[in-house]
């Protein structure tokens, strides 16, 4: 099962998705897959540089994945779709850590202030990479498939002194025609609140967020397929971001 999520990365041939060979998996067997995987794709040479968040996917909880290094593109590049299985497209408000974060010192989300160097304009590019009707997936399948990771877009950041993570409105276009909208305050009320849930997740785990990670708080508008043309998201009051998609 992870040997073939792995090598999907490469063939880009769809896989079985999980829950249809294992019916009553927990959670807590779909983070322990999660975790080969995850190790896998370190062994392979890739670096982990931060976190995804996924609100209200397991019993209306959030799920986390992990970043790589090789996930980061730059604004204005252009993407092939060909190069994906069933690439997506989400907007997110993203936080940069700047300094490692004590869980025992944080008892409420306005604690992190202190913590995050940047708050971050930025777009995720979720491949689903199983068979079938996407509607079939399950939150546990998109937990062992770490929480179907591939792309990020990051866009130029700004001190949380800065800006207010939780005012943040986007508006996203292709070939000039508005296409989403949506607010921060959209995951989990607060792009905070997300961080917040992570951090005493990752505890559990003794797992800390590093100096320099990136922190995907979640989606802030709709989940969108990824249809060839020339995008710009524009963050009131904190930046944009422009890509193309070609076939």
């Amino acid at each position: 099962m992870i040997n073939d999520l792995f090598e999907a990365r490469k063939t880009l041939k769809p896989v079985t998705r999980p829950t249809s060979k294992i019916p009553n998996m927990t959670t807590e067997e779909a983070y322990k897959l999660q975790k080969q995987l995850v190790e896998k794709l370190k062994s392979n040479g890739d670096i982990v540089a931060g976190y995804k968040l996924s609100p209200k996917t397991i019993k209306d909880a959030p799920v986390y994945g992990y970043l790589f290094e090789s996930m980061k593109i730059a604004p204005g590049t252009v993407i092939k779709k060909t190069d994906f299985i069933d690439l997506h497209l989400e907007n997110e408000v993203a936080f940069i850590i700047g300094q490692e974060i004590n869980s025992s010192q944080i008892n409420k989300p306005s604690d992190l202030k202190s913590y995050v160097k940047y708050v971050v304009p930025a777009i995720e590019m979720p491949e689903i990479r199983y068979s079938g009707d996407i509607d079939d997936v399950t939150g546990l399948d998109l937990v062992v498939d770490n929480v179907v990771a591939s792309k990020i877009i990051l866009g130029k950041g700004m001190s949380p002194d800065m800006v207010d993570a939780d005012k943040v409105k986007v508006i996203m276009t292709r070939d000039g025609v508005t296409v989403n909208e949506g607010l921060s305050t959209m995951v989990e009320g607060s792009p905070w609140n997300s961080l917040f849930w992570l951090v005493k997740e990752l505890d559990k785990k003794d797992e800390k967020l590093k100096v320099d990670y990136v922190i995907m708080t979640g989606g802030i508008a709709k989940f969108m397929d990824s249809t060839l043309g020339v995008y710009k998201a524009t963050y009131e009051g904190l930046g944009e971001i422009t890509f193309t998609i070609l076939a």
